[in-house]
């Protein structure tokens, strides 16, 4: 049954209480109100030839249309072409009075228009626009009306000639009418609410870090500006090499739970570099007083992007780059809705469960359930989109990360082992058995070459440390340092990690996967084994089987595809099987390394697309793994990928990505040595010429394909999967180079569909490698959120809690002000090491691995 909407979480059995939805936050974007001008006088034709800036005083005495009157210059060290000689200046320039008006606003106005005679020979002299000030006020704006909006032109300072000063404002090359409003600084007019701006009137070039910048190129307290290419420092502000025409908003956020803020929203550029880009924009800020922070309101909440210095009148450089809105925070497309808050303040759209714990319900139907807890923690864990933001289609996908999060556990708690990506230090946070509050502890300190590679405990709360480094080896005969460090146990430890092993003697340092046994209690290295080579990911855990573990590695040759193995901890005894082979690239040149001429292989060939009978080691698996991915059910195994199918097509090559990839399983006996297949997939019969253009049978057997996406900007990747008491959770992210959505599936011991493919409403990203945990029959997942905290998803399926009644709420306002600070991010490799996953024989359940 599900849980009341009054009962409390308790760690050993009994079920959590219902959360609150998230607060429901919009942008209303302020109304647009059009500047118009309307003419209250005829036009007054002014000369423009006189007065003349070239004599001695300047007499506007009937050469002025009331308060507005035009003297010629000289341009180019030419003399100033007055009546005299009308060869080299243009004359006859219609000056028409009137107001512009601003809803219910008014503000005195004058037009100019193209002059009606023109220069008989060219212009060598041109005229400035000279305005008669009221007197009153030492300083003056000149806004020039522009597609409806008034933008700040020029500041001119009182003078003393009959009252008329000069603006700066040249109309001898005018080509159409201009208007223009003048007054007081101190009394500026309504500001757009909506403006177009290119991007390129500023650079950083010229305003720096932060500077006192022209309102003409601002928007309020933002501004676009062009920023150094980092490869040569120029600032190339053309459309050429930069994307340009943004559409800028002014309005509120509004909360439901009554929080209204000012923001603005930056649609993504609607032109592109026509050529590629060489300089990213990026947004400016301004405050009166205080370091401020930029939020970003997005599908998932409250993001905080940056915190800047500011001083008081200056725009200040922001990391938030506008002109590749994909590439944000939550990885979504579309348009940036900013906030700028003092850098002290949070703003959350989650409901406060307790001091320093925030928590939601974020989607369900009563099958099934999403809830998540936020807990502040003393240091910035890993944040997925901001420091490993890479789709299927790139290398780094390809090759994999670390796992980031790793589970362990005490008698009453769940504890959380991370790095902290602000002081480089290991840290272990566990959780209140009633989840609402959290304490944080400080393990060991990291150098500023080390990372966490894996942490595992034993369910009792002792807890074994991989460290890693980023240090290059000496040489191709050298180690990367490597440390394990033990807080007590008893049993062993088994680890798989992917890594560039020594030179064994042929002068490569050739990559593969390592299995390792330790002794728990000594740390003593037991025995070793090798598993596939190359190899881009792995997965393990404590095996149903007393005394064995269960993994899986995806090889790129020895072999090439998914091989499942199994390792002994009491002795040398291993079995593996491969369950699922995949497509290889070959050649389009007909001669091999060693010289042989080989033929074209027809059966693969296209019109555009030439490929010969040979092939090298294609690094490229097009597969991903799941993780954990294996699940012992009813003496079977079952097998989750996320793959390109056909998975053999030798055709569908030539890319990291080739054609969407899906959901994908194959289940065979639990007994490695049994070659049979149990799931009822198509059988697949191909295979590739080798190096030297020897043919290379292999088939599939049993392998199925659970989803039919067909978009290559639709593809399956970070595919975790949980067993839920013999249902089997599928749970993914949908990609193109950002991430799109979260889906979801149900399926049971036989690989068959419990709930069909469905979009989970919230959109999140969990580590690339991380394993989902068990904790009472519930999928759980740790990840970072900016602003230093961490984050624990629960997947409830049957019997699922509904969201909390507002009624029976007990959280406070989720958009009150707290303490908060943006943490800086940096992302740190291990060298040779790379993807590990270790577990823990011995009193841990198969729940509970790393």
């Amino acid at each position: 049954m599900p849980c009341s909407l009054l009962s409390v979480a308790v760690f050993g059995g009994l079920c959590a209480a219902a959360l609150s939805p998230l607060h429901l936050y919009s942008f209303q974007a302020d109304p647009v109100v059009e500047a118009v001008f309307e003419a209250t006088s005829s036009p007054v034709v002014l000369s423009g030839r006189s007065p003349s800036e070239c004599d001695e005083s300047l007499d506007f005495t009937g050469a002025n249309a009331s308060s507005v009157a035009l003297a010629i210059f000289p341009k180019g060290g030419q003399p100033c072409w007055t009546t005299k000689d009308a060869r080299y200046s243009h004359s006859d320039f219609p000056i028409v009075l009137g107001v512009v008006r601003i809803g219910e606003q008014s503000l005195d106005a004058f037009e100019i228009q193209p002059p009606q005679s023109q220069a008989s020979a060219f212009a060598a002299s041109g005229q400035q626009v000279y305005v008669l000030l009221p007197g009153d006020a030492l300083e003056y704006k000149l806004y020039r009306l522009k597609e409806a909006l008034l933008i700040p032109h020029v500041t001119v300072q009182a003078g003393n000639m009959q009252g008329f000063v000069p603006t700066g404002v040249h109309v001898e090359e005018l080509s159409m009418a201009e208007v223009y409003v003048v007054v007081r600084a101190d009394q500026p007019p309504p500001g757009p609410t909506r403006r177009t701006m290119s991007g390129h009137g500023l650079t950083e070039c010229e305003a720096g870090s932060s500077a006192a910048l022209l309102e003409a190129n601002t928007f309020g307290d933002i501004a676009l500006v062009t920023m150094k290419r980092i490869s040569d420092g120029k600032c190339w502000n053309s459309g050429e090499y930069a994307n340009s025409d943004f559409v800028l908003e002014s309005g509120r956020v509004t909360g439901s739970d009554g929080v209204v803020l000012d923001a603005f929203r930056v649609s993504p550029p609607s032109k592109t570099a026509t050529a590629f880009v060489a300089s990213h924009i990026n947004l400016y800020v301004r405050q009166a007083t205080q370091d401020i922070t930029i939020w970003a309101l997005q599908a998932s909440g409250l993001h905080p992007l940056d915190t800047v210095k500011v001083e008081a009148g200056n725009h200040s450089k922001t990391n938030v780059r506008v002109d590749d809105l994909a590439v944000r925070v939550d990885g979504l497309a579309g348009p940036l809705i900013v906030i700028l808050q003092p850098s002290s303040a949070h703003i959350t759209t989650w409901p406060e469960e307790a001091l320093n714990v925030e928590a939601a319900w974020l989607d369900g139907d009563g099958s099934y359930s999403l809830t998540a807890r936020r807990f502040r923690v003393e240091g910035q864990p890993f944040v997925p989109l901001r420091q490993w933001a890479h789709g299927p289609s790139s290398s780094n996908c390809l090759y994999g990360d670390y796992k980031r999060f790793f589970p362990v556990k005490d008698a009453a708690r769940e504890g959380i082992v991370w790095q902290d990506f602000d002081s480089n230090s290991v840290k272990l946070t566990w959780l209140a058995a009633d989840l609402l509050s959290s304490q944080t502890i400080s393990l060991t300190a990291l150098s500023s070459t080390a990372i966490l590679v894996g942490a595992v405990g034993d369910g009792l709360g002792t807890i074994v440390l991989l460290l890693g480094s980023n240090e290059e080896p000496a040489d191709q005969k050298a180690n990367a340092p490597g440390e394990l460090v033990k807080f007590d146990s008893a049993g062993t430890i088994a680890m798989s990690v992917a890594m560039q092993w020594v030179d064994g003697g042929d002068g490569v340092n050739h990559q593969g996967t390592t299995n390792i046994i330790f002794n728990a209690t000594t740390l003593q290295k037991v025995r070793t084994s090798a598993a596939a080579s190359h190899s881009w990911a792995n997965s393990l855990h404590v095996s149903e089987k007393e005394d064995f573990y269960l993994g899986m590695d995806l090889g790129d040759a020895y072999p090439r595809g998914i091989q499942v193995w199994e390792l002994e901890a009491s002795s040398s005894g291993k079995q593996h099987r491969v369950v699922y082979r995949n497509k290889i690239l070959h050649r389009s040149s007909d001669t091999t390394l060693s010289g042989k001429v080989v033929p074209v292989y027809e059966e693969i060939s296209t019109a555009t697309q030439t490929f010969y009978q040979w092939s090298k080691n294609d690094n490229a698996v097009y597969t991903e793994l799941a993780h954990p991915g294996l699940h012992e059910l009813d003496d079977a195994v079952l097998v989750f990928f996320a793959g390109e199918a056909p998975p053999l097509d030798g055709s569908a090559v030539g890319k990291l990505l080739n054609v969407a990839r899906n959901v994908g399983f194959v289940k065979i006996p639990r007994d490695l040595s049994n070659s049979s297949v149990l799931s009822p997939g198509e059988n697949e019969d191909g295979g590739y010429y080798s190096e030297e253009g020897i043919w290379q049978a292999r088939s599939n057997r049993g392998v199925s394909f659970l989803t039919s996406k067909a978009d290559l900007a639709e593809s399956v990747s970070r595919l975790k999967t949980a067993d839920l008491g013999g249902s089997i959770l599928l749970l993914w992210e949908v990609w193109s180079d950002v991430h799109q959505r979260n889906e979801f599936m149900i399926v049971n011991a036989q690989g068959e569909p419990e709930l069909a493919e469905a979009a989970l409403a919230f959109p999140f990203n969990l580590p690339f490698a991380d394993d989902l945990l068990i904790v009472n029959g519930k999928a759980v997942a740790y990840v970072g959120d900016p602003a230093n905290w961490l984050v624990r998803f629960e997947f409830c399926y049957q019997d699922c809690d509904p969201p909390r009644s507002s009624g029976s709420s007990t959280s406070s306002d989720g958009g009150s002000t707290t303490l908060a600070a943006e943490a800086s991010f940096s992302t740190r490799e291990a060298g040779g090491l790379k993807v590990l996953l270790f577990a823990l024989a011995g009193g841990l359940s198969g729940s509970y691995f790393a």
